[in-house]
This record gives structure tokens, sequence and C-alpha cells, in this order.
């Protein structure tokens, strides 16, 4: 085909198009203006409105993912995990945060060995499992939950479930526990 026979398909091609979005418009406007004048205005009061996406402010966006990680650490959320030497996961139920660890100032768990979660824990220099001394940050904190390994890369107890979990219940749950205070 030649250059030309192209162009004037391409062109050709591009006016139907147009010429479809202009219809589905059109319907979509004159469906609207039924709609208002059902509920007994006259088409010519009706405006067209389009609604854009509200951004959150950082403030907002950390203070969803705070309550998103809590819910997540309540077991209000489902988190899947398995125990290290299985070959499939725990009921979602079973493998909660809060199944085993306190976060924050929060009630103990009762005959739980596992540490109560707060900031001051983790971001404080120290020496964990008999590694050498170390601090967590979030990508640390991932690495634990979904390999079971801690930041001096000693493996954590086996009781302790890994996880499979997006980035953004992994940041969801460290917002939530960065702001839990003993």
């Amino acid at each position: 085909m030649s250059g030309a026979g192209r162009t004037a398909r391409s062109g050709n091609l591009a006016s139907r198009l147009l010429l479809i979005g202009s219809v589905t418009l059109l319907a979509g406007v004159t469906h609207a203006d039924a709609a208002t004048a059902q509920q007994g205005s006259t088409p010519q009061e009706s405006t067209l409105q389009v609604s854009t996406p509200q951004e959150s402010t950082p403030q907002e966006s950390t203070q969803q993912e705070f309550r998103h990680g809590q819910a997540l650490f309540a077991g209000d959320l489902a988190l899947h995990g398995r125990i290290r030497t299985h070959l499939v996961d725990l009921p979602p139920q079973v493998v909660v945060c809060g199944n085993c660890h306190a976060a924050g100032h929060g009630p103990e768990v009762a005959r739980s060995l596992a540490p109560r979660l707060t900031r001051e824990l983790l971001l404080a220099p120290r020496a964990r499992r008999g590694g050498p001394v170390t601090t967590y940050n979030e990508d640390r904190f991932c690495t634990l939950l979904r390999k079971g390994i801690d930041p001096s890369y000693v493996l954590l107890s086996v009781e302790m479930p890994i996880y499979t979990m997006d980035d953004s219940d992994c940041r969801a749950l460290w917002q939530f526990v960065m702001r839990e205070r003993a």
C-alpha cells in the first residue's frame, strides 16, 4: 500500500474515532439532561460536572497508612502468612500480629514471649538475638516480615510467621508501629 493510501486510511480512522467519541459524549449529555428534566428542572439549567480525584496531603496519607496498619495488626484486615517450615499458609486469624505482639501502650498478650512492638524498640541501636548492634528501618522491617531475617541477618524463631504482603501493607504496618509508644 502506498504512503498516500495509508495516510488517507489513518485520517479516515481518526475521523471515525472522533465521531464515535462525539456521539458518545452527546449521548451522555442528553442522558444527563433527561435525568435533570425528570427532577423538574430544564436541560438548560443543568451543568456538566466533572469530578477530579482529590489528592490527599502527606499528613492524610500517613494517617490512612496508620489506620490501615492498625487494622492489619489487629486482624481487622487479613494477612497471609505461614510458618517457615510449612508449605501452606495458615488461616488469616492465626497470623494476626496482635495474637503475639502487644503494640505501644496496649495490653500485654497473655502467655506470649514475643516483644512489645514500639518505635523505641525498633529504632534503638541494640544487639538482637546474639547478632551485632543494629536498628530497624522500613526495608529491614519488611525483610523481617517477608523472610524471617532480622537486621543482623539472624533468623527469627520458627514460631514467627513469614508473610506474603505487598509494599503498601508493609509500609502501613511500619507506620502503625512507628506511631506506637511504650
